[in-house]
């Protein structure tokens, strides 16, 4: 009995250090000044979010999101130092990305020893802007595959991270790096307790061996094998349903059909439909598939080479930019009033911080009363539009909608059903 009383005494004593442990002032600065704040290199000065110096003083490291289709940036120290960078390296699949630093830095972060759930973390970043700030949580999971067509499986931590923080490192006690912070819970514009980090593995594999290959994709859509479809097919193996195939694809050209069992890509075992991409990630240009169909196993040779397309594709200069925009445009739904009534997920308005309940009282200083009817449908403007919204709970705030910037509020919806989140789509 005394026996037990001391290991419970002992695990409650030892877990919550664990959980709270603290950062020294000098490892703590240490990391700061190693974070850099992103800006762009086009003369507008934008922010773009955080990085950090990762391995040797003249190279950085951030996400491929922040950075988008830039070649240079400019990176902020900690003490005000703005230094020119290039991109040398982006990897689209782990959304990772590679700086050169034209002058070398004198803070370096490396790789920590090891990560374990329970274990208390750092982040460190520009959240909001809110340059190199230090937020301190755990780790809540290992290996948490976010994104089912991804080959990345983030570390879970609770960190306060947000917008802006992405690219930022995520630290141990002693500075060492366990992961680049890159996305906090889908669904929320702001921390809830939820946040990802791209392993530190994966970002020491990408700058010692570069990005994973580009292949073009399968064509084709899996569902999960749920106890109720696997009774009502009668089948009690693993895998995953083929929902769909894209005509005229890898998968389409292989053989691959609706309805059948995928079981194992080259030697891994499909059991979800995640699976599959880190099984592709470790493939090579043709890889060989093990499918179910009607009680019969069939191999199919996956051919993942480029095919070549009558199509041209159109270059950046044949892509006709928009001259104006409508509100609508900017995924606000309006009513009469100018109340907000929903925020359409990834719009212009979405990354703006625009939300249900904001109401519109001016545009671009002109009060709504002075516009025409009908303006929640018709107002339509050429150049960048100030809304100033009055707040639910009666503050007043400006928002700057710019769709024509090179910024978040061009980035798209992913998905390939938005009506059935269960179908993953590797198309």
């Amino acid at each position: 009995m005394r026996l037990i009383l001391l290991v419970i005494l002992t695990c409650v004593a030892v877990l919550p250090r664990l959980a709270t442990a603290q950062m020294a002032p000098q490892a703590a600065a240490h990391v700061l000044n190693a974070t850099l704040m992103l800006r762009s290199a086009d003369g507008r000065d934008r922010f773009l979010g955080s990085g950090f110096v990762f391995g040797r003083n003249d190279r950085a490291v951030t996400n491929a999101h922040v950075v988008g289709k830039a070649a240079q940036v400019v990176v902020v120290t900690q003490g005000g130092t703005r230094i020119d960078a290039t991109v040398v390296a982006v990897d689209q699949q782990r959304d990772l990305a590679v700086l050169q630093l034209a002058t070398p830095h004198d803070a370096v972060l490396h790789p920590a020893s090891g990560v374990a759930v329970g274990q208390g973390v750092f982040a460190t970043g520009a959240p909001l802007e809110a340059a190199f700030t230090l937020t301190q949580g755990i780790v809540s999971a290992l290996a948490r595959q976010i994104d089912l067509t991804q080959p990345i499986g983030y570390l879970q931590h609770s960190a306060a991270v947000n917008p802006g923080s992405s690219g930022g490192p995520l630290v141990d006690a002693a500075g060492g790096v366990l992961g680049i912070n890159t996305r906090i819970s889908d669904g929320s514009r702001f921390f809830v307790g939820i946040a990802y980090a791209v392993p530190v593995a994966d970002v020491s594999d990408f700058v010692a061996h570069g990005p994973l290959p580009e292949h073009p994709p399968l064509g084709l859509q899996l569902r999960p094998l749920v106890p109720r479809i696997k009774a009502a097919l009668g089948y009690d193996g693993i895998g995953a349903l083929v929902e769909q195939v894209q005509p005229d694809t890898a998968a389409a050209r292989a053989g691959v059909m609706a309805g059948d069992i995928l079981t194992v890509v080259d030697d891994h075992a499909i059991t979800t439909p995640g699976d599959l991409a880190f099984a592709l990630a470790q493939g090579g240009a043709e890889v060989r598939l093990t499918v179910q169909r009607v009680n019969q196993a069939l191999t199919l040779m996956v051919s993942r080479v480029a095919v070549p397309s009558d199509i041209t594709p159109a270059t950046p200069q044949q892509v006709q930019r928009r001259d104006q925009y409508k509100l609508t445009d900017m995924g606000l739904i309006l009513d009469p009033d100018g109340t907000i009534r929903a925020v359409v997920n990834q719009g212009a308005g979405f990354f703006a911080g625009l939300t249900g309940g904001d109401r519109i009282v001016a545009i671009n200083g002109t009060a709504i009363a002075d516009l025409p009817d009908g303006w929640t449908r018709d107002y339509t403007f050429d150049s960048a539009v100030l809304l100033r919204i009055s707040l639910p709970d009666g503050a007043t705030r400006h928002y700057l909608l710019d769709p024509w910037e090179d910024g978040p509020a061009l980035r798209l919806a992913s998905g390939a059903n938005v009506l059935d989140k269960e179908v993953v789509s590797f198309d």
